[in-house]
């Protein structure tokens, strides 16, 4: 027995006879229910709310079965939905096993090592032996390719230092309304919006050419040290600076 979404049963079955509709009702009816997750690598997370219905517009008609399987740290809609509903924090650990170069790691053992758009035909047997896949096919969409490299390239969360912006929305329109503005409708149109639905600013970046921020983080995560000058560097290393490029600063750490 299987529950989705009616207008897509052409997706599963080629002829009407092929299988019988014992109910119908809205989504809503299961927001809640929790379920058993397809792999068994992060059961204990059931307890904070995860493995379970919710639910949203942006699932449509066009495609796949009316459920989908929401991965908060893999996609912008499955971050929003599973953040709304509590499922995730933006101060909590992120659940990603999936390391910098798109391979599988622990806790995910089956697939550990594995690169994740090659792991997918042992992802369907896996789901196939277990009991659990419902449909297999093969769909043609366009997909991201790096620039650079020509490489597919794949939706993933990654910690970052954030600026806590959201917290300072009110205050932030209340200054604008003692601001003078000219033109005058910039106030409460263009800037005035964009304070509105202003978001948390990230300010760090995990690539070489991005600006470094001078925080110096012991491995505990205990002691933070924001280095302000070059002098302050020295002082704290024992060591003469010359060169502030980051293969260099590694050396004085």
């Amino acid at each position: 027995m299987y529950v989705l979404m009616e207008t897509r049963l052409e997706a599963l079955y080629k002829k009407p006879e092929e299988y019988s509709i014992l109910d119908r009702f809205k989504g809503d009816k299961l927001k809640g229910k929790t379920y058993k997750p397809l792999f068994p690598y992060y059961v204990s997370l059931k307890k904070r709310g995860a493995f379970r219905v919710l639910t949203d517009t942006y699932v449509t008609e066009e495609s796949g079965t009316g459920v989908v399987h929401s991965a908060p740290y893999f996609g912008e809609e499955d971050f929003r939905v599973c953040l709304a509903a509590g499922v995730i924090t933006k101060d909590g650990d992120l659940v990603c096993p999936v390391d910098e170069s798109g391979r599988f790691v622990d806790p995910v053992s089956d697939f550990k090592g594995q690169y994740v758009k090659d792991a997918d035909k042992n992802i369907i047997k896996f789901l196939k032996n277990s009991g659990r896949l419902v449909h297999q096919s093969t769909v043609k969409h366009s997909y991201p390719f790096c620039w650079r490299s020509d490489t597919p390239l794949i939706y993933k969360a990654v910690p970052s230092w954030f600026v806590h912006v959201e917290s300072m929305v009110k205050k932030l329109l209340e200054t604008n309304a003692k601001t003078y503005w000219v033109p005058d409708y910039v106030k409460e149109k263009r800037f005035g919006n964009w304070l509105r639905d202003a978001r948390d600013w990230t300010i760090s970046r995990n690539r070489y050419w991005g600006t470094p921020i001078p925080l110096w983080i012991s491995d505990d995560g205990k002691e933070v040290v924001c280095i302000g000058s070059i002098r302050e560097l020295e002082e704290l290393t024992k060591t003469k600076v010359s060169d502030l490029h980051r293969e260099i600063g590694r050396a004085h750490v």
